[in-house]
């Protein structure tokens, strides 16, 4: 259990991270169409995954009852990307 909750929580930091660095670089090169398409399929694929854990942390939070904190804890890592996203997302439309 211990070992989903830490890939869990690694998996939603390598995606802020990843996402980060993509929306950074789109930013300094701002005419750069290659970096959009290696930024959609980046979030097609990280949101499969974190959908994916997501899902795997609620089904043992529903059979679990020692680590709920942390497994919530872990679930509200994974669903702050999400306005982190919707915010990058804005930018770039707003400044390309």
């Amino acid at each position: 259990m211990n070992n989903l909750i830490t890939t869990s929580k690694a998996i939603a930091f390598l995606s802020f991270i990843i996402g980060t660095i993509l929306f950074v670089f789109q930013l300094y090169f701002q005419g750069a169409f290659r970096i959009i398409y290696v930024g959609l399929v980046f979030i097609v694929v990280a949101v499969i995954i974190n959908i994916i854990s997501l899902i795997a942390l609620i089904f043992t939070l529903l059979g679990n009852t020692d680590c709920k904190l942390e497994i919530l804890k872990a679930c509200g890592l994974i669903l702050l990307n999400i306005p982190i996203a919707i915010l990058y997302f804005y930018t770039l439309l707003r400044y390309l």
